[in-house]
């Protein structure tokens, strides 16, 4: 009788370990998901912070006809003070905007915009002198940009 008892004890010790071994692969898979979900939302979320602040800055060019070409026309900073200096602060911001948009989107797992927004900082650097020198005298500044500065 003590036999059948403890086989009993044990066969229902067994099926208590393997329904808590299943509940723990289940709730593992939970949190997995979970973690998935929510890095999802920060890549999204990042992004668009970044694009606010990049529409900010969109804002003040549209306010000042003519300086886009500063920053995607390669055109040379002016030679006139007051336009020189507007243009210097909108490049200040801008480079502000493409340094955190790097910075944020490095720290974001599986960030699907990272690589297109490397491509713009890229392109946007290549484009425009203002950007350029303002990142070459002031390199410390804006500890992403540097590297993705074009040759010369």
């Amino acid at each position: 009788m003590a036999d059948v008892v403890s086989a009993f004890v044990a066969a229902i010790a067994l099926v208590v370990s393997v329904w808590s071994v299943l509940y723990a692969a289940r709730q593992t898979k939970a949190a997995a998901e979970q973690a998935g979900i929510s890095n999802t939302v920060a890549s999204i979320s990042a992004n668009d912070m970044v694009l606010r602040a990049l529409r900010e800055v969109h804002l003040l060019m549209l306010e000042r006809p003519g300086s886009r070409a500063y920053f995607y026309g390669g055109k040379p900073l002016p030679e006139h003070q007051d336009e020189r200096d507007a243009i210097t602060t909108i490049a200040e911001l801008l480079a502000d905007v493409m340094s955190s948009g790097l910075l944020v989107h490095a720290e974001v797992p599986d960030s699907k915009s990272a690589h297109p927004w490397s491509d713009y900082c890229r392109h946007t650097l290549a484009n425009s002198p203002v950007m350029r020198d303002l990142v070459r005298a002031h390199p410390a500044w804006w500890p992403p940009l540097p590297a993705l500065l074009p040759p010369g």
